[in-house]
């Protein structure tokens, strides 16, 4: 029997279907390996294509929209570094940047500058240039003063002490460097900048040189201005300059010499072979207070203490004023102390007091002398003479009486309806400092007689009178004082010898600039202009106000000769030759290296101008009328005829004219005829012989 069951295939899982063969079934899974990437790289590629396109699209319509920017720097560098913040695309072709029109911060950077950035604006169909400022970054300086120890100035600021190393701003520096006792040094440095280092060589030049002294013997002490600095044999160094060199022994008389030091020039001085020790005159007098002159040379006043060289006659004169002079021939041994008494004879003047009213009071240097109608015997020297009532203006004056010549002193005392006049201050002080003292005027004749010797042909006599009361300075104007109107004025050097102490009388100043320190002392004081006009034109105002000016030349003449009671003085002062001692500031016999003609003999301590107010002070209490320098004044020069006798009020000079009257002697002054107070000189630009005082009307 047949068996009607298909056939099953070995597995046993399917049943065979004739001569097929049944194909298995599995599961599937996604190809792995090198079959899968190749299958990504057919799907990503043309995306990426398409992406690029894109981009290459967007930098093409960003170039077609671009504009083309051309950027300096100011300086010019090389390759600066430039960056539009803000920005999209920035592209330099050559020397320029293609940059989407819009707003931008510039910025560069270049080495060694600092960098910058500004805005700018991109537009299109603009130039669109645009110049960036760069500052260049400071450079180091080392400074090298070969070990000094200074300071140091850039652009006129201190920066600090050397030798050293500074960070200074690029360019060209005006650079300063000081250091004591050498010459400063001054010099460009041009500062490259930008981090450099740079070495600049400061070579200071010593103000000073080696001084070696020797004397024989050796072991005296060396002193220099005053200060001791060793014992020879010395080697020191000083100062360039001049200087007062003293050497002193115990067993040899002291030596005394000026010297000049010049920088970095050694000055080699001896031997200086030492003399023996001077003999002391102890001097005393009756009265005391009398001046002393040895050999024609100032040595002080009474009771005195003179060191003499021994073993020679030595000639002293003693005076004081009011008494005969007394001279003696002195002779000291070596180390001796001799005393020397001497008594002064007085020299009485008469001198008769008389005026209205009659019952007034007389007083004589302060001290009462009874009614004033009188007639006084008096020591020939300065006297102030009162005349008082009550309800009425004192009068007062100074009379020098002299021996075999009477004076006649008269007064009248003001009524009350003339006080005002007499209430008048008799002195006031500028605001500058300056004292003035008030002068009544009078008559007088200035001028000098035809037999007057030395008398020159400008001197001619006239009559004035001086109606308005003045105030005039007592002193020259000085540098100090001068300086508060035109800090930077110098008086200068004359030959090494400064004129430029603060005390020293003010000079090369022009009349012109004279006249306008008047004008300024008066605007600071309140008072009116004495000079109109413009600056370098001033001329005196007409009327003249009572602002500050320069005296007429009949003030300054006035008061100069003023003795007491009249106007009538020769010289500074008096009437007689040789000059005596201590009576002014001339071209002495120290001064013969600056003049070619000084006074034989005469000594006044200072070679050249001297601080105002040095010497004795004229009867009025005015210094300097003669000698030190001389003065301007406000009148424009001319020569005077003589002959007529006409009385002249308060004469102020001519209107016209190119140059001004200058009175006075100075400390160049060495002949005797131009010391008289009729000498009269002519000018108008500066000198260094000549200053000025100030003066103003009382009302």
């Amino acid at each position: 029997m047949t068996d009607a069951s298909p056939p099953v295939d070995p597995a046993g899982e399917r049943p065979l279907e004739g001569d097929r063969i049944p194909i298995a079934v599995v599961e599937y899974s996604p190809p792995q390996g090198r079959e899968r990437r190749r299958g990504e790289r057919l799907r990503w590629w043309p995306m990426a294509a398409a992406g690029a396109a894109l981009l290459a699209l967007a930098v093409v319509v960003t170039l077609l929209a671009s504009v083309a920017v051309s950027v300096r720097t100011a300086p010019e560098v090389a390759a600066p570094r430039v960056d539009f913040a803000g920005g999209l695309v920035e592209l330099r072709i050559g020397g320029r940047w293609l940059v989407l029109p819009g707003e931008y911060v510039l910025e560069v950077a270049a080495e060694g500058y600092a960098p910058a950035g500004q805005p700018v604006t991109v537009t299109r169909g603009a130039a669109n240039e645009f110049i960036v400022p760069l500052e260049r970054l400071p450079g180091r300086v080392n400074f090298d003063t070969g070990g000094v120890a200074a300071t140091l100035s850039v652009d006129g600021t201190a920066v600090g002490p050397l030798p050293g190393e500074y960070e200074l701003p690029a360019g060209a520096r005006a650079v300063r460097v000081e250091a004591p006792r050498h010459l400063p040094w001054a010099g460009e440095v041009v500062v490259a900048g930008g981090r450099e280092q740079q070495a600049v060589e400061v070579k200071l030049v010593p103000s000073y040189a080696t001084v070696s002294v020797t004397t024989v013997p050796a072991g005296a002490t060396v002193r220099v201005d005053g200060d001791e600095v060793g014992v020879t044999p010395l080697e020191t160094t000083l100062d360039a300059g001049r200087h007062q060199l003293a050497l002193e022994h115990p067993n040899y008389r002291r030596f005394e010499s000026p010297i000049t030091v010049k920088a970095g020039e050694p000055l080699v001085i001896g031997p200086v072979e030492l003399g023996v020790p001077d003999g002391v005159v102890v001097l005393r007098s009756t009265p005391a207070g009398a001046d002393v002159s040895v050999g024609g040379r100032y040595r002080g006043r009474t009771p005195l203490d003179v060191s003499l060289a021994p073993g020679v006659p030595h000639e002293v004169v003693v005076s004081r004023a009011g008494y005969a002079p007394a001279t003696r021939s002195v002779s000291v041994a070596s180390r001796e102390r001799q005393a020397l008494a001497v008594t002064l004879e007085p020299m009485l003047g008469e001198v008769t007091v008389r005026g209205q009213p009659d019952d007034a009071e007389l007083y004589v240097d302060g001290q009462p002398r009874g009614r004033a109608n009188q007639t006084l015997s008096l020591p020939s020297a300065p006297h102030v003479l009162e005349v008082r009532k009550a309800g009425l203006a004192t009068f007062r004056g100074t009379v020098t009486p002299r021996p075999g010549q009477p004076q006649v002193v008269e007064y009248a005392l003001t009524s009350p309806e003339e006080a005002r006049a007499a209430s008048l201050a008799g002195a006031i002080r500028a605001s500058t400092g300056q004292e003035l003292r008030l002068v009544r005027g009078g008559r007088f004749v200035m001028g000098s007689p035809r037999r007057e010797p030395g008398r020159r042909s400008n001197e001619a006599q006239r009559t004035v009178e001086l109606k308005r009361p003045f105030y005039i300075g007592v002193h020259e104007v000085t540098n100090a004082d001068f300086r508060q109107f035109r800090a930077a004025h110098k008086s200068g050097i004359y030959k090494e010898e400064t004129l430029d102490l603060d005390r020293q009388p003010v000079v090369r100043v022009g009349w012109q600039d004279a006249a306008a320190f008047c004008n300024w002392l008066s605007a600071r004081d309140g008072l009116p202009p004495a000079y109109v006009g413009q600056p370098g034109s001033l001329r005196l105002a007409q009327p003249v106000t009572t602002g500050y000016r320069l005296p007429t030349e009949a003030e300054w003449e006035f008061v100069a000769r003023w003795d007491g009671s009249a106007a009538a003085r020769r010289y500074p002062w008096g009437d007689a030759l040789p000059v005596p001692a201590r009576s002014g500031n001339y071209a002495d016999q120290s001064a013969l290296y600056l003049s070619p003609t000084v006074i034989t003999g005469y000594d006044d301590g200072h070679r050249v101008a001297a601080p105002v107010g040095s010497f004795p002070a004229n009867p009025l209490g005015l210094h300097d009328l003669g000698g030190n320098v001389s003065e301007w004044t406000t009148d424009r020069y001319t020569i005077y005829v003589a002959g007529t006798d006409q009385v002249v009020a308060d004469p102020v000079g001519p209107a016209d004219g190119e140059t001004w009257t200058i009175r006075g002697s100075s400390w160049l002054t060495g002949r005797t005829p131009d010391l008289r107070l009729a000498w009269r000189d002519t000018g108008s630009g500066g000198r260094h012989d000549l200053g000025f005082r100030i003066a103003r009307y009382a009302e």
